[in-house]
């Protein structure tokens, strides 16, 4: 049977099916794109981790960045560059940025005047202090620019040694800091490191501040009789502490009724609590102390008026209130008591500060001398020879 003829007409179905379709190879094409790597946008290629402050790790190695008055600058480093090196370049680039445009805005005369700006807000109480150090450089310095002043160092010397012989070396010190200070602040740190041949006085030992007891007594004798004023400094008189450990005394603090009397003193920052023994004066004078109600913090200046006060009505030499504290100090030293004793009576860290408060005195220095009679009492011959034969003596 022959095949039925085809209309002309008829689509040709059987050959679309048969011929290939090109819709799987560009399935193929298409997978096989999907299978490559995309490209990384810039902010993936450069994706940063932050090392320190200011400081970025990335696939290219280090860079530091600093913005400074909106502007904002960067630096690049190789991989294992030390960040003290880092941060020293990223002190210098601030300076460049902070430093106006050249001329007169460069000299030590105007970087003073935008180093008190800045510092206005932190130096409180000291700010007053700080302009009057600066304004001595300025006469002879001011139209110098700052970061040329280590190349004057012989003639900064001199004028730090001529103002040597009128002042106190604390106060050639402190004109010293406040040079230094602004050459760092605004320059950085390594511009401050060239200053550090800039002469340094070292200060005198200081001299204990005592006054005699029977001098003491006489002028605490007219401070008003029942007062805050008249308590805190008699129980300063028999405890020695300080006034700020007077201030955070509590009623509980005090323990009167022991077989040895004794108040708790606060010592330290941490509050740590340290037993003070108290004498028959002293537990009188925490009584007064109690029923003055002198708790609390207290003025140190109020009560020095109070005593200059007391002093022009005994007709005395006036004093203040921590020279009360040296005095006691000074007063158990003489008497002879320890200087470990002292120490830790008032709580002092290093024995170099009680031996300020408490420094002796010749006449307790010839007791101490004197002393050495003992030894040569009757016995003291044949204690010594029965000694060397106990431990016999070594040659060689």
């Amino acid at each position: 049977m022959s095949p039925t003829p085809r209309s002309v007409d008829e689509p040709a179905a059987t050959e679309t099916a048969a011929a290939p379709a090109p819709r799987p190879k560009r399935r193929a094409a298409q997978g096989a794109t999907s299978r490559q790597p995309k490209a990384k946008t810039a902010g993936q290629q450069r994706r940063r981790v932050r090392v320190a402050e200011g400081i970025y790790k990335d696939r290219h190695g280090l860079a530091a960045t600093v913005k400074v008055n909106g502007i904002q600058r960067e630096l690049r480093f190789p991989p294992g560059t030390p960040l003290k090196t880092i941060r020293a370049r990223r002190d210098e680039l601030r300076a460049s940025l902070r430093t106006l445009p050249a001329g007169e805005r460069l000299t030590l005369a105007h970087d003073a005047g935008r180093y008190l700006d800045q510092v206005k807000s932190t130096l409180l109480a000291t700010f007053d202090d700080r302009r009057r150090d600066l304004s001595m450089w300025l006469p002879r310095f001011g139209h110098l620019r700052t970061l040329a002043l280590p190349s004057h160092i012989a003639a900064l010397n001199a004028q730090m040694h001529d103002r040597r012989r009128t002042h106190a070396a604390s106060s050639c010190n402190h004109r010293r800091h406040a040079l230094i200070h602004l050459v760092r602040l605004l320059y950085g740190r390594r511009a401050a490191v060239d200053l550090i041949d800039l002469v340094r006085f070292r200060p005198a030992p200081p001299k204990p501040r005592w006054v005699r007891r029977s001098h003491l007594d006489a002028v605490l004798a007219h401070v008003t009789p029942g007062s805050k004023t008249a308590a805190r400094l008699q129980m300063m008189h028999w405890t020695g502490m300080r006034p700020s450990q007077m201030g955070r005394l509590t009623r509980t603090d005090f323990h009167l009724d022991e077989a040895i009397p004794y108040v708790d003193v606060p010592r330290g920052k941490g509050g740590r609590q340290a037993a003070v023994p108290l004498v028959d004066e002293a537990v009188s004078a925490a009584r007064a102390f109690i029923a003055a109600d002198a708790f609390g913090p207290w003025s140190c200046p109020s009560a020095n008026k109070a005593i200059r006060a007391a002093a022009r009505k005994a007709n005395r030499e006036p004093f203040t209130v921590y020279q009360i504290r040296h005095s006691f100090a000074t007063w158990l030293r003489h008497a002879g008591a320890d200087l470990a004793d002292i120490r830790d009576l008032y709580g002092h860290t290093d024995a170099e500060t009680t031996r300020i408060y408490a420094a002796p005195t010749l006449a307790k220095q010839r007791d101490a001398i004197r002393k050495l009679r003992a030894v040569d009492g009757p016995g003291a011959s044949d204690e010594a020879t029965g000694a060397e034969a106990e431990f016999p003596r070594r040659v060689g």
